[in-house]
């Protein structure tokens, strides 16, 4: 992973930082489409459909970037808001893929990782139809709940797990097995500067105050092109490309033809 240390970016070199993700989304995009409807283990299927909502994410990035040529208008928005959120949903779109895309020992963890997810889905629908007033499905998402909570108690790997990690999967709070902390060891990527990237991002999402507390007239956070702002995407863009190329590799290495 790169660094992710924020300093002065001028317009050339955000341009590059640009023209990187651009290359990035566009080689993820051709790889997306080209491995599409195969027959695969299912680790690997979803963690594909992983990397397609990463693509589609990334698309809506480079379009919301200033001087992007994907899209054409008549001015250009310099609101870091206008990508953070893109951004952010490929740091949390790549540990995801990452941790499905990853060979299991065994078939009982394979089950495990992948009935983790189905239990986190499920009881997060149950949540939303409930909040909705919406009582139809409840009654089966709540029976597919048992079911999974059921073939989970009985699978090896997953009681060979630590005890409160076997509590927090079974009330589906968990998406994976493994912890953030865990996953961000793996693909390399320092804690220190995940978390301090992903709260800056969230601010900006979520209209906090670090959003606003340094708007500056005609400058920062106003849409107009300035210091602050144009550092932040590309910043953005240049995590973001390598991200994209890390998980493109990952995906060709599971279909190699995807390069022929």
């Amino acid at each position: 992973m790169p660094e992710t240390k924020t300093s002065a970016v001028d317009r050339p070199a955000y341009t590059l930082a640009l023209q990187k993700f651009d290359a990035a989304i566009c080689e993820a995009t051709a790889v997306s489409q080209i491995t599409a409807n195969r027959f695969v283990a299912p680790n690997v299927g979803y963690g594909s459909y992983v990397f397609t909502r990463m693509c589609g994410a990334g698309t809506a990035m480079i379009r919301a970037a200033p001087l992007s040529r994907w899209i054409r208008s008549d001015f250009v928005d310099w609101q870091f808001a206008a990508v953070a959120g893109h951004a952010r949903a490929l740091l949390d779109g790549y540990l995801l893929f990452s941790y499905l895309i990853e060979t299991p020992k065994s078939e009982s963890e394979l089950k495990t990782r992948i009935n983790v997810m189905h239990l986190n889905d499920c009881t997060r629908r149950i949540e939303l139809h409930s909040n909705l007033g919406n009582t139809d499905d409840i009654a089966g998402f709540e029976e597919q709940r048992a079911e999974l909570q059921e073939q989970l108690k009985g699978n090896e790997f997953f009681s060979s797990l630590p005890s409160p990690v076997q509590k927090r999967c079974l009330n589906g709070r968990f998406l994976m097995v493994d912890s953030r902390d865990a996953m961000l060891a793996k693909v390399g990527f320092e804690k220190g500067q995940f978390d301090a990237l992903y709260d800056l991002w969230s601010q900006h999402i979520h209209i906090l105050p670090m959003s606003f507390y340094r708007i500056e007239p005609n400058g920062r956070g106003t849409g107009l092109e300035n210091d602050t702002d144009r550092a932040y995407i590309a910043q953005a863009l240049e995590l973001c490309a390598s991200v994209l190329a890390e998980a493109t590799d990952r995906m060709v290495e599971q279909f190699p033809d995807a390069v022929e």
